[in-house]
């Protein structure tokens, strides 16, 4: 078979992968570096993460452009978008470097395909010559843009909604244009479909590494802890940590005086680090890996009530065979057995309850963990997602018109 040349484009330069988005890059590009050369476009915050990427993404890739993002300039195109009624995101990831280097590139090699992750690469996307084209959307930005703006207050709040409005309509563009959409959960494949008929659209979904958390404990050996783990600067995050804090763990204390909870994930804000209280709660911060801060944890709950996409934390806390409690809105991206996998309910008081019987039974416990790992290396076992990946783009590249 002849070797693939691929250019992948990444608003956010997906090494080290140690979120969510980056993860989710990192594997398809280490798939990808299999077929053929891979040529990666990114961006990064800042020098140190610029220069991280790039010693990261050599590894695996031929040529590796990761421009550090120029904060003056990224948000005078920000302030022209918003006053000029374009997409602030687009504004925010436009650069003439990157567009100098995406044609140097493509003057050099000839590239059977570009794929782009991420709406945030739509800047980029136009100026890509290749016959055949597949955006992984991931998740619709612009409906959690939408959502955050409903939630917001303020100056914020109408930010949110104004680049909702304005996201949306290239979102839906860039799905109608490619020769693959990707998404990563069923809902979002509806809310897509529901606003716009993409050439193909297919189902990724996000893998695990469950073997890393083989030879943890079970949870019936873990103290009375209730686990949370994230990004902890993300809003839904926030809210999902202080309403554990607040809300329900007052309640479980009220029957199991000593459980407490853990808060974990890098940048906590003001407000998260707040919630800490000796013997109670604890934050944090960034942890150095995911298995063992789990292996403590005797029942992980995720009250996300908003957000998008599949979260990664559900996934590595069932991998980790921790018994996990999420939120019917979370729960609509899985596609285990409510009760069996996992455990569903909203509200303080259902919370509260569910923990409290999760804690006074270890056998539940253990059971609940155990079916939730055989769900994940089910179905989110990143060799078979990587398999499915491999099989589309080969698709792709058969069917899919030739551009000029």
């Amino acid at each position: 078979m002849e070797p693939v040349e691929v250019l992948f484009l990444a608003h956010r330069a997906p090494f080290p992968p140690d979120k969510g988005d980056r993860l989710r890059a990192w594997r398809h590009i280490e798939r990808l570096a299999q077929l053929g050369p891979v040529d990666v476009v990114a961006q990064a915050d800042d020098d140190e993460s610029a220069e991280r990427a790039r010693e990261g993404l050599r590894q695996v890739c031929r040529e590796v452009v990761v421009h550090t993002r120029r904060r003056p300039a990224a948000l005078a195109h920000v302030g022209g978008a918003l006053l000029g009624g374009s997409s602030l995101t687009a504004g925010w990831h436009t650069d003439g470097r990157i567009e100098r280097d995406l044609e140097a590139l493509q003057q050099r090699h000839d590239h059977d395909l570009v794929w782009a992750f991420s709406s945030g690469t739509g800047p980029w996307w136009r100026r890509c010559r290749a016959p055949r084209r597949i955006f992984d959307l991931c998740d619709l930005d612009a409906l959690k843009w939408e959502a955050l703006g409903k939630a917001g207050q303020g100056p914020r709040g109408w930010v949110y909604r104004v680049e909702a409005r304005r996201l949306l309509p290239l979102e839906l563009a860039l799905a109608v244009d490619a020769d693959l959409s990707l998404v990563s959960t069923q809902q979002e494949a509806d809310d897509l479909t529901s606003r716009c008929a993409p050439r193909h659209l297919e189902i990724l979904t996000n893998g695990v590494p469950w073997e890393q958390s083989a030879g943890l404990a079970p949870p019936s050996a873990a103290p009375p802890v209730i686990g949370f783990l994230g990004q902890m600067d993300y809003p839904p995050n926030v809210e999902a940590a202080t309403h554990l804090a607040r809300e329900v763990l007052p309640r479980v204390r009220a029957t199991v005086p000593d459980a407490r909870l853990s808060i974990m994930g890098r940048a906590p804000t003001a407000a998260v680090r707040a919630l800490a209280r000796a013997g109670e709660v604890e934050v944090t911060g960034a942890i150095d890996a995911v298995p063992p801060a789990l292996e403590r944890v005797a029942v992980f709950v995720a009250p996300l009530d908003g957000g998008r996409g599949i979260p990664n934390k559900i996934l590595e806390a069932m991998a980790a065979a921790r018994p996990t409690v999420v939120s019917s809105w979370s729960a609509r991206a899985l596609v285990g057995e409510p009760g069996r996998d996992y455990l569903v309910c909203d509200g303080a008081a259902d919370r509260a309850r569910t923990v409290t019987d999760l804690l006074n039974d270890g056998g539940r416990r253990d059971a609940l963990g155990q079916a939730g790992q055989t769900y994940v290396r089910r179905h989110h076992d990143w060799e078979v997602v990587l398999d499915r990946l491999e099989a589309l783009v080969h698709q792709t590249l058969a069917g899919a018109p030739t551009r000029a």
